[in-house]
């Protein structure tokens, strides 16, 4: 498969790739990624400055306090995928995680007979999702929270991994209310808001085994499409 990957808030390419290199290693070598930076200069978090250096470069994709710069975040992916793609799968941490969300949920609601961005997501700490639809339509900035009995907001497969003592992680339970309760599988490991395989190495066979099986659906899905 062809992942497209986004990093979390106030990091960048570089620190993402050494973040997921534990996690890649293990799927194997018959997948490929591609690394997608964001744009908006962001400071360093302080939890992750044994990563990087301050006066390196750090990114966001959206400004937290402009709602039109996560439209904007969006508009910019569905470009990129288009000019770059297609991609199979997206493998995301925290606000890369509220991107790629937003486009599934975009796209889902205002393009319903195009096949989804994604085929699978691999979701780390996934923050809320604002609804780009409801900001297009009403300039409303909500969240988008538990769909009720309607239709799931995400509905391909997604495996949501996220630590117990994350400092978001209500926001990361909420996130699983939004998606298909048939094909949403969740991890809960010992650390915090994080990607297992630099702090918290433990976690890596349980999130390896997760990640394989939205693969492994996701695959099963397009096969079963492909004999329709």
């Amino acid at each position: 498969m062809k992942f497209l990957c986004l990093h979390g808030l106030g990091t960048n390419n570089r620190i993402f790739q050494m973040q997921t290199a534990a996690l890649r290693y293990e799927l194997g070598g018959q997948h490929t990624y591609e690394f997608v930076q964001g744009v908006v200069p962001w400071e360093l978090p302080s939890e992750l400055e044994n990563l990087s250096d301050p006066s390196e470069t750090h990114y966001a994709y959206y400004d937290l306090a402009l709602p039109e710069s996560y439209v904007t975040a969006v508009d910019h992916l569905k470009a990129y995928i288009a000019a770059e793609g297609p991609f199979d799968g997206v493998i995301a941490y925290s606000q890369g995680a509220g991107v790629a969300s937003m486009l599934l949920v975009r796209e889902k609601y205002m393009n319903p007979s195009e096949p989804p961005p994604f085929k699978v997501a691999i979701l780390f700490s996934p923050i809320s999702v604002y609804d780009p639809v409801a900001y297009i339509e009403k300039q409303e900035v909500r969240v988008l929270n538990d769909v009720g009995d309607g239709p799931p907001a995400i509905d391909i497969p997604t495996v949501i991994i996220y630590g117990e003592t994350d400092r978001m992680k209500d926001e990361c339970q909420g996130f699983k209310a939004i998606c298909d309760p048939k094909a949403v599988w969740e991890f809960v490991h010992e650390g915090g808001h994080e990607v297992p395989g630099m702090g918290i190495k433990n976690a890596i066979p349980e999130t390896v085994k997760f990640a394989r099986r939205g693969i492994t659906t996701a695959s099963f899905r397009v096969a079963n499409s492909s004999v329709c």
